[in-house]
């Protein structure tokens, strides 16, 4: 947005549709300007993509019984080689983390009786996992099927925590290229030139999630298909500048 005594030019507006932000945007004072000041307010995307470098999985077992304890027990023991397969694909134990537990009574129809009829229990126990090796995601897997497991969520790939920073970084010093070179296209394109940066916004930033998706046919499966993609890492900065006209030959 562009201001001549309340004169404003705005550019870069674009509409995002990722996952929730890691920084709110919120703005610093700007400097007192004079009412004959030209003002330009642009706003910098800058986006870096990156390989995916987590996945996370939940994974877990549904059985039923004749009473609470007997849908538990049974499993419990259904439950315990899945996490061997687990365990056995070398995943450390702080990355596998029990994320659901519940039984519940199953009902028969009763809109034409009086009282409930308890038909039996449902069980259901689950366990969230991390892993790095995405290579072997695909056999990991249908390796935990073959074990047992009959339900999974995900899988939702990240990038590693050591790399959020730097790759946060790189994105926030594209969106500030960017507004700046927007500053000074706009500029030259009305005679002028930046004469100073007014202000600066908090930068912006989302971080997309690549999601996957598990399709399980048979009591026996093939290698799962797993197909990581990338990730996207959007920063955003609302700059204003200080426009003067170009010095007269």
């Amino acid at each position: 947005m562009l201001v001549t005594q309340a004169r404003w030019l705005g550019l870069g507006a674009l509409a995002l549709g990722m996952a929730a932000p890691l920084a709110a945007q919120t703005e610093m004072a700007r400097p007192v300007v004079a009412a004959e000041e030209t003002i330009l307010r642009v706003q910098g995307v800058g986006r870096i993509a990156a390989a995916p470098e987590v996945m996370t999985i939940t994974v877990g077992v549904v059985t039923t019984g004749e009473s609470a304890a007997a849908a538990l027990d049974a499993n419990n023991r259904k439950l315990a080689p899945v996490i061997a397969v687990l365990r056995d694909a070398g995943i450390p134990p702080e990355q596998i983390q029990t994320s659901g537990l519940s039984v519940d009574p199953q009902f028969a129809d009763t809109r034409n009786a009086t009282v409930d009829r308890i038909l039996g229990f449902r069980a259901s126990g689950a366990v969230t996992v991390e892993s790095r090796d995405l290579a072997s995601a695909g056999d990991l897997v249908s390796a935990l099927f073959d074990a047992g497991a009959n339900s999974i969520s995900g899988p939702e790939f990240a990038v590693a925590e050591e790399n959020v920073e730097r790759l946060t970084r790189r994105a926030e010093a594209e969106a500030l290229r960017e507004a700046r070179a927007q500053a000074d296209a706009t500029a030259s394109a009305l005679g002028m030139r930046v004469a100073r940066v007014l202000l600066v916004s908090d930068s912006q930033v989302q971080m997309s999630k690549g999601n996957g998706a598990i399709v399980v046919t048979g009591s026996r499966i093939a290698r799962t298909p797993i197909e990581p993609g990338e990730i996207t890492v959007e920063a955003r900065y609302s700059l204003e500048f200080d426009l003067e006209s170009l010095p007269t030959r």
